[in-house]
C-alpha cells in the first residue's frame, strides 16, 4: 500500500480490535491488521507500534511467549524509527517485564517520557512508577523499589485523579503487614 491511504483502514480495524472481547473475532481482526501492515511499503513507527499491539493484546496462553517476542520485535522497530514514540518504549519495557528480564525492562521504563505519559493517562504514569519500583525490587534494590512504591501510594491518596490500575506488583513485593500495603488497602477497599 502506498502513501497514507491505508491509515484510515488500519485505524478503523485497530479500534475494533482493541475493544473486541470475543477471542475468535479478535484473532480475525489481528490477521486483517497484520495483512494490511504486510502490504505497506515503508511502515512507520506508528505502524510497527500497532503491529506490536496486535501480538501483545492477544491473551492466548499457549502462544504467549511467541506473541511477546513478536510484539517486542515490532515495538523495538517502532522505537528505532522514532525515539519520541514513548508508548512503543513503554511496551518494550512491558515485554521485557513479562519475560522477567527486569534489567532490560527497567532500562526502557526509565526511557519513557513520563511528562508526556502523565498528560495522556495518569493511571498509566502511576503504573509506570510502580513497575519501575517492581524491577528495582526484583533486582535486589529493595530500598529504591520501596521509594517508588511510596510515590505510588502518594498518588493513590490523591482522590482527584480518578481510577487507578490495581497495584499488583507493589502488593507482590511487599509483605501484607507493610505500612504501604495497609494504606493502599484502606484506600482501595476492593483489595481487602
Amino acid at each position: 500500500m502506498e502513501g497514507k491511504s491505508y491509515k484510515k483502514i488500519l485505524s478503523d480495524k485497530y479500534d475494533a480490535f482493541s475493544v473486541e472481547e470475543n477471542e475468535t473475532k479478535k484473532s480475525l481482526l489481528q490477521i486483517e491488521i497484520q495483512n494490511v501492515l504486510r502490504n505497506v511499503n515503508n511502515p512507520d513507527s506508528e505502524d510497527f507500534h500497532i503491529w506490536g499491539l496486535t501480538y501483545y493484546s492477544i491473551n492466548n496462553e499457549k502462544e504467549k511467549n511467541q506473541n511477546t517476542n513478536l510484539a517486542l520485535e515490532r515495538f523495538l522497530k517502532a522505537f528505532e524509527l522514532d525515539k519520541s514514540n514513548f508508548l512503543a518504549c513503554l511496551y518494550i519495557a512491558h515485554c521485557f517485564h513479562d519475560k522477567k528480564e527486569f534489567k532490560e525492562a527497567l532500562k526502557y521504563y526509565e526511557k519513557v517520557n513520563q511528562k508526556e505519559l502523565k498528560k495522556i493517562q495518569i493511571w498509566r504514569y502511576v503504573k509506570l512508577i510502580e513497575q519501575i519500583g517492581y524491577c528495582h525490587f526484583k533486582l535486589g534494590r529493595k530500598e529504591v523499589g520501596r521509594q517508588k512504591f511510596e510515590e505510588v501510594l502518594s498518588w493513590y491518596k490523591n482522590k482527584e485523579i480518578g481510577e487507578m490500575a490495581v497495584p499488583t506488583e507493589l502488593i507482590e513485593c511487599l509483605d501484607e503487614s507493610d505500612q504501604i500495603v495497609k494504606e493502599i488497602k484502606e484506600i482501595e477497599d476492593y483489595l481487602k
